[in-house]
């Protein structure tokens, strides 16, 4: 199984939205519905690309969508409607009132990188829920493992914004921020 690490993820997101930036700037003005489209059907795609990876742009036992290796087959060696494994879990959220529900569900699933894209302002806004999702994440994490083996990425994209993403991920006291190269605290930025 190919193994994403955040920091993978990240270069990836980055030169994906470098690169689609004016097809990106035009669909921040779509309703949600087809903006949610655009991310899934275009954007997704090529970061999954970019890693190595399929995507399933489909809605995938609940998720927005999953990278994956490889897909799985029958006893006869025909494809079936399901991948070996997931490599990535990604959800979508464009409401970050209902973020945490997200972060909850990511929960379920049993794989290397779990990603949650949403939307907050920089400062208390975003702060806030990720306190929120440290919460979520230290409930489930019965096995102590999340921050090793399931590690969890949070991308928060400015609203309105075209080009301002910041990445946080998840360590075992919480979440810290993950600058190029490096990591630091999420708090007192």
């Amino acid at each position: 199984m190919k193994k994403i690490t955040p920091k993978d993820f990240r270069s990836a997101f980055e030169a994906v939205m470098k690169a689609e930036h004016d097809s990106f700037r035009v669909a921040m003005g779509f309703e949600a519905k087809s903006y949610t489209y655009f991310m899934r059907s275009n954007l997704f795609p090529k970061i999954a690309k970019r890693l190595g990876l399929l995507t399933w742009t489909k809605e995938y036992y609940a998720l927005d969508a999953m990278f994956y290796e490889e897909r799985g087959t029958d006893r006869f060696g025909n494809y079936s409607a399901y991948a070996k494994w997931i490599s990535v879990a990604l959800e979508h959220e464009i409401k970050p009132s209902k973020a945490h529900e997200k972060i909850n569900q990511l929960q379920a699933y049993n794989v290397p990188l779990k990603v949650l894209i949403t939307y907050a302002s920089e400062g208390a806004e975003a702060d806030a829920l990720l306190r929120k999702f440290e919460a979520v994440i230290a409930d489930a994490d019965v096995f102590n493992d999340i921050a090793t083996l399931r590690q969890q990425l949070v991308i928060f994209g400015t609203p309105k914004a075209v080009s301002d993403w910041r990445f946080y991920v998840y360590e075992s006291d919480g979440f810290v921020h993950l600058l190029p190269g490096v990591a630091r605290a999420a708090t007192g930025q």
